[in-house]
């Protein structure tokens, strides 16, 4: 929405008037906000004298003076909004501070700034689930800003403790319930303490909940390194899984059991009974060979997306596809393909039959995360890895670099021991299964930030 440049001083005045004189009808009252968090200014992208001076007043804690030179800059509209966002937030502004993030995202939804200042307007007011949200999302996206990391480590140490704290008194009170959404918030801001994961898989299956159960069991084989609790929790989530009838995940489970003990026949033998039960299911024979192939195709990787993710698909106008007539899969491949989730060829072929490599799994993953946020609206919950930084095959001219990066960060896709990405290796079924799996068990409706 770029307005003229030699009106939009004057237009920008009049309507930040009509704002600020809507704000004080309400009873709002101008207070500096000494705490509140302005990001440093990236100079060489700001090089408008009149706003460099504005953001300088915001760092010397003057919002006011920093409006008036926001008013005299001509800086683009994002900017602009930027910078009156930071100036209401220090003034305890929020509403209008809100108002401007979004008009910014509005132009530019992936400015960080923004993020970072809709983050510090929800801690304000001590909303520390939506701040938390945005924090994890900045902090897998930035791993190198000091800023984005400090407010991240600070909500998720205090709201870990204040939620531990909180389900140990409920428990003393005997409120089973109360003391387990207590666990469960304080789990979702540290996923990585699988004792606490551990107590609710435990309760939840002592409980008959075996879909719960499976949940947390899941969280904990993903975060559990040492050898022996491990398969001790594998077990337990392959139990669960056959319970609930899940056999192809069984299988999975039971395939990762055989990589730690290789040759263990009672897992062989384990994982030929769930073949039969698998194969007994209704599904197509095709789709079903998918969880035993080594090699996975864009075909395979269509169906399985298409499968699971079936409730969050829109059924919108198919585009042509030129090869696909017998395919298993076409039904799944159009609707993936129409949604922008996966891509056609110009000549609208979908060139179902080449082997998918890591680099071009994980476009489609990051594809995937954007439409369930940007046009399904729901929230996609990621934790950030506690040691975060680049892949070391990756390098920053790589056309997918910040893709990846971002998915390595929010531990959708596994680096190996030697902290390489390896983007044109062959993804296997497994990683395909656990990264669906995953994002599955991490959909929230928009503005459900907590569990």
């Amino acid at each position: 929405m770029r307005e003229v440049k030699a009106t939009m001083s004057l237009i920008l005045k009049m309507a930040l008037v009509l704002l600020i004189s809507g704000f004080v009808g309400c009873g709002g009252v101008s207070r500096v906000n000494t705490g509140a968090a302005v990001p440093e200014l990236d100079t060489d992208l700001y090089n408008d004298s009149a706003y460099t001076a504005g953001w300088e007043k915001l760092k010397a804690g003057k919002p006011a003076d920093a409006i008036k030179k926001f008013q005299e800059s001509a800086a683009a509209d994002e900017k602009l909004y930027i910078g009156f966002g930071y100036a209401f937030l220090a003034q305890n502004k929020l509403g209008l501070a809100k108002q401007n993030f979004e008009k910014a995202l509005a132009i530019n939804p992936g400015n960080w700034q923004a993020h970072f200042g809709l983050a510090a307007m929800y801690e304000s007011v001590k909303d520390m689930a939506r701040a938390f949200y945005i924090y994890s999302r900045l902090r897998a996206k930035y791993p190198e800003n000091n800023r984005v990391k400090i407010k991240y480590e600070n909500i998720k140490a205090a709201e870990t403790r204040r939620f531990l704290e909180k389900a140990r008194q409920l428990k003393l009170e005997n409120k089973t319930d109360k003391y387990i959404e207590a666990l469960k918030e304080a789990a979702a801001y540290s996923p990585e303490m699988t004792d606490i994961e551990i107590e609710m898989a435990d309760f939840f299956y002592s409980q008959g909940q075996y879909e719960k159960a499976a949940l947390h069991y899941e969280n904990v084989a993903e975060a559990m390194h040492d050898l022996a609790p491990k398969k001790e929790i594998l077990l337990k989530l392959a139990g669960v899984y056959e319970r609930n009838s899940k056999y192809d995940s069984a299988i999975i489970v039971y395939n990762n059991l055989l990589e730690l003990e290789s040759g263990n026949i009672v897992f062989m033998n384990k994982i030929s009974d769930l073949k039969v039960k698998f194969f007994e299911e209704n599904l197509p024979v095709k789709f079903k060979n998918i969880f035993f192939k080594e090699d996975v195709t864009r075909e395979d990787v269509a169906a399985l997306i298409g499968y699971y993710f079936d409730k969050y698909l829109d059924a919108r106008p198919a585009i042509i596809i030129t090869d696909i007539g017998n395919s298993f899969a076409k039904d799944q491949i159009i609707k993936i393909c129409t949604l922008g989730i996966m891509k056609v060829r110009p000549d609208h072929s979908f060139d179902r039959l080449p082997v998918i490599d890591r680099a071009a799994f994980t476009v489609i993953i990051n594809n995937l995360v954007k439409y369930l946020e940007e046009e399904k609206g729901y929230s996609v919950k990621l934790a950030p890895a506690e040691e975060v930084g680049d892949p070391a095959d990756i390098l920053p001219m790589h056309k997918d670099y910040g893709i990846i990066r971002f998915m390595v960060n929010a531990q959708l896709i596994k680096l190996d021991k030697e902290n390489k990405f390896n983007p044109t290796l062959k993804v296997t079924t497994g990683e395909v299964l656990a990264t669906i799996r995953k994002l599955l068990n991490n959909i929230e409706p928009a503005g459900a930030e907590r569990r």
